[in-house]
């Protein structure tokens, strides 16, 4: 926090980098309870026909919406609202909830409840908390339904006064109440549920309109008219600022953008440092839907399209065409780009509804999870594979194993792909078996064999969160321990060096996908080590690019060189400080701004 600021109320994870202050505006719930009353015989075909125009006026609405959505997203942001206008178009909808009002006489609302409670009944025993972060596109087309029976089926914000800028706390919204928020008004939102993969935060970012959801307190420390400031920068919320504060962020947001405006000038040209070394710079993606961000910011291809959400986002797994059709899509849409599609890196604390694996389990971390559950659940990892190489038809696939820890796991997928490829092979399938494979180096067994592991892959991927993790047993999220998690830790240091090492001697080449990889000061002795490529989230790529451009790449080879003779993770903290006038002299102030300094033991 700055200091002499009014006091943040809580932090969160940035997902814009942006600032945006307005006054909150709480939309209360349209109706609280739905009616039941019965209805007579003659008062019947009324009551259906009430139903029918509910669903066409619905329908109506997200037809407007998705034009409406047509002037800021893409394709496959129109495909969440074709989901809604799919689900109002069933005939089973329709016909269970007809049947119920004729059958039960019931009134129009109440009939609509039952029918999507009993569509619903098929999610009733998946928990997970993946499952519970979003709402399913049948809870938002039932309550849209519902609230056009009662007459309030848009989104109410006639009190938003034209002129002024607003932050809407709710408990939820909708992926199409985002769409049809009014820009002009409304600077971001904030509601008690939801979750950062949800489809209400994807609309959210396709419009780039700061968002936080998932904070079910929300609603009782905003009240409306209270002055909000959402600073994507530092993660905070802060309520009712004093003039002061406002004019220091109202100024940090000018800066801010000024600075995006003329990174974006230089993000499509290649990061190569003051003495000549191109440093790769790729994006981290977790959905389709961000690749085209991912090329707006200048990234050169996708260093890790994380696979797993398009299993948790539903309630059974997609089948191979779905899978295929996801792949290729994103393989297109980059060519001539490289992607790195990871497969599935699900279990442990991401863990997912699987009939063979029973949560909870005492120690997620260590178990099974990664590459040790696809192995397990073969014929799951064997539909990941044929749907990966069937959507191979653009030269620029390469395929990345998670949490490798020995030689026998790698032989073993080696067999399987050679299985798959036989297979599709003799039914006739088209595919291609032209493509790169590789592991990412996440624990210390796999750094250490990393001269065995580099003869049969095409290349290394290190992902430094869990390197850091599984390194110094240390949990970053356990706030007891969180001290101890030190990216700059001369073991964290050393496993790097010895994996990119070995990488070099057999010709592949190495990329870091990992927090480190995103933070200036961390990144200097990545690439002094030797590193190839960073993968960074979409967003900080330009400002990634521009920070090699600033460095000389033999001053980077030094620093490293001494990091890797220091003892502990303070003394390397040292050196950069020491060295920072040199190496950083080209930075600006805000290219520093965002560094991640080790944590100190608490006191």
């Amino acid at each position: 926090m700055r200091k002499g600021a009014a006091k943040a109320i809580f932090k969160f994870k940035p997902t814009l980098a942006n600032i945006v202050i307005g006054e909150a505006y709480v939309l209360l719930p349209t109706f609280t309870s739905v009616p039941r009353y019965w209805v007579s015989d003659r008062e019947l075909a009324d009551e259906i026909r009430r139903f029918k125009d509910a669903i066409h006026v619905s329908k109506e609405q997200i037809n407007r919406i998705k034009s409406k959505m047509c002037r800021f997203g893409g394709d496959e942001h129109l495909k969440i609202l074709e989901s809604h206008a799919m689900i109002l178009q069933d005939e089973t909808l329709f016909t269970q909830a007809a049947n119920i009002i004729a059958s039960q006489r019931i009134n129009a609302e109440w009939a609509v409840e039952k029918t999507l409670n009993k569509l619903k009944l098929a999610f009733a025993d998946i928990s997970e908390e993946y499952f519970q972060e979003r709402k399913d596109d049948i809870e938002y087309v039932g309550r849209r339904i519902l609230k056009n029976l009662q007459g309030s089926g848009e989104l109410n914000v006639d009190g938003l006064e034209r002129g002024k800028k607003y932050i809407l706390i709710a408990h939820d919204l909708s992926p199409a109440d985002v769409a049809s928020l009014p820009r002009d008004r409304v600077v971001g939102f904030i509601t008690a549920v939801g979750g950062d993969t949800s489809h209400t935060a994807i609309i959210a970012r396709s419009l780039e309109l700061p968002a936080i959801l998932g904070r079910p307190d929300i609603v009782n420390l905003i009240t409306s008219g209270d002055m909000v400031v959402i600073d994507g920068l530092s993660g905070d919320v802060v309520v009712n600022p004093s003039p002061q504060l406002v004019s220091e962020y109202k100024r940090d947001y000018q800066r801010h953008r000024h600075l995006e405006q003329e990174l974006l000038k230089s993000s499509h040209f290649p990061a190569t440092t003051t003495d000549g070394r191109t440093i790769g710079v790729v994006a981290n993606i977790d959905l389709l839907e961000e690749a085209s961000s991912a090329i707006e910011h200048g990234a050169e291809g996708i260093g890790l399209y994380r696979t797993e959400f398009m299993f948790t986002r539903r309630a059974e797994y997609p089948n191979e065409d779905k899978l295929t059709e996801n792949y290729e899509s994103l393989l297109k849409m980059m060519a001539p780009k490289v992607v790195t599609i990871r497969t599935l890196d699900m279990g442990g604390e991401k863990l997912f509804y699987s009939e063979r694996v029973a949560p909870p389990v005492k120690n997620p971390a260590l178990g099974l999870r990664a590459i040790r559950f696809s192995l397990l659940e073969k014929e799951l990892f064997v539909m990941q594979m044929r749907a990966i190489l069937r959507a191979n038809k653009h030269n620029n696939l390469r395929v990345m194993i998670p949490m490798l820890t020995d030689l026998g796991e790698l032989r073993e997928v080696k067999g399987i792909l050679k299985e798959i490829e036989s297979d599709l092979r003799k039914k006739g399938v088209d595919f291609s078996s032209s493509f790169k494979l590789g592991v990412m180096i996440e624990v210390p067994s796999a750094a250490l064999i990393a001269d065995s592991l580099a003869k049969e892959v095409d290349f290394f991927s290190i992902g430094t969160n869990d390197l850091i993790q599984y390194t110094l047993a240390t949990d970053r999220t356990d706030e007891n321990v969180s001290y101890l998690f030190k990216p700059l830790h001369p073991a964290v240091l050393q496993l790097i060096k010895k994996t990119v090492d070995a990488a070099k001697k057999t010709g592949i080449d190495v990329t870091v996908c990992g927090e480190m990889a995103g933070d200036p000061l961390y990144l200097a002795i990545l690439i002094g080590l030797g590193v190839d490529t960073l993968s960074v989230n979409p967003i900080s790529v330009p400002r990634v690019k521009r920070v090699i451009r600033r460095m000389k790449y033999s001053d980077l080879v030094k620093l490293a060189q001494n990091a890797l003779i220091s003892s502990t993770a303070e003394e390397v903290e040292e050196l950069i400080k020491e060295k920072m006038p040199h190496i950083f002299s080209n930075l600006f102030e805000e290219d520093l701004k965002f560094t991640k300094p080790a944590k100190g033991r608490k006191k």
